[in-house]
């Protein structure tokens, strides 16, 4: 068997948002540590933040909430960061969210930033089965 490298660092933490400041100090330390510049730290924490706000949001509506997993590896020039939860899953369809930004509705712009300020981002979910969102940042030079 495998063992997962030891720097890897998982956060599992309540869907609440008076734990959105813990999430950004983790992130911002992990980020830090695995070499990423002062704007590449603010850009991964506001794009973490944006998905375990939606997290918070979207992802138990009607049924009782579980911790959400906040992974977070450092791999080669990379940092690589998930965060999973087991709600109500959604079709992500073939949606570009990258695209352009929802801006008829309030809190349109999450999943617009966080394709914006990260350089990979894939989204599994499917209805019923949780979502996981894995983003990549490469270190700058």
């Amino acid at each position: 068997m495998t063992e997962p490298p030891l720097d890897v660092v998982e956060l599992r933490i309540p869907p609440d948002p008076k734990y959105i400041a813990v999430v950004r100090l983790a992130v911002a330390g992990v980020a830090s540590r695995a070499g990423m510049n002062v704007d590449d730290v603010d850009d991964l924490k506001v794009a973490v933040c944006e998905v375990y706000t939606n997290v918070i949001d979207h992802a138990f509506a009607g049924v009782r909430p579980k911790p959400v997993l906040i992974r977070m590896t450092p791999q080669d020039r990379e940092l690589q960061i998930e965060v999973i939860d087991e709600g109500v899953g959604f079709e992500v369809g073939a949606k570009d969210y990258g695209k352009e930004a929802d801006l008829s509705r309030e809190g349109g712009l999450g999943l617009y930033l966080v394709f914006q300020y990260m350089d990979e981002v894939k989204i599994e979910s499917a209805p019923g089965s949780g979502t996981r969102v894995i983003m990549k940042k490469r270190l700058a030079g």
